[in-house]
């Protein structure tokens, strides 16, 4: 299924909330705050162009980088491996990367 996302699967929901969960009994409520398309001129010949996604929780939302379950209302549940890349004025950020 990850194969198959792109840029456009995921920019209608830029606001909308994520779920990560972060064990069997834990989860992490995240808004999807940036989906940033990246790479040079060569990316545009492979199969998808790479991107990366961006979410924001709670400051206090701190969780390792690993791969989670990531669920929302509008996507089919997916797993992804996420990094926190430190906080912001609108709280910790973390980012998956698709290649």
């Amino acid at each position: 299924m990850l194969e198959t996302f792109t840029v456009d699967t995921f920019k209608p929901h830029v606001g909308k909330p994520f779920r990560v969960i972060v064990d069997d009994r834990h989860e992490m409520v995240t808004r999807l705050s940036e989906v940033s398309p990246w790479g040079h001129e060569e990316a545009k010949s492979r199969p998808r162009i790479p991107f990366s996604l961006t979410f924001h929780a709670r400051p206090d939302a701190v969780i390792p980088q690993q791969i989670y379950r990531v669920e929302s209302e509008a996507l089919e549940p997916f797993d992804c491996f996420l990094v926190p890349i430190g906080p912001d004025a609108g709280g910790m950020r973390y980012e998956a990367v698709f290649t």
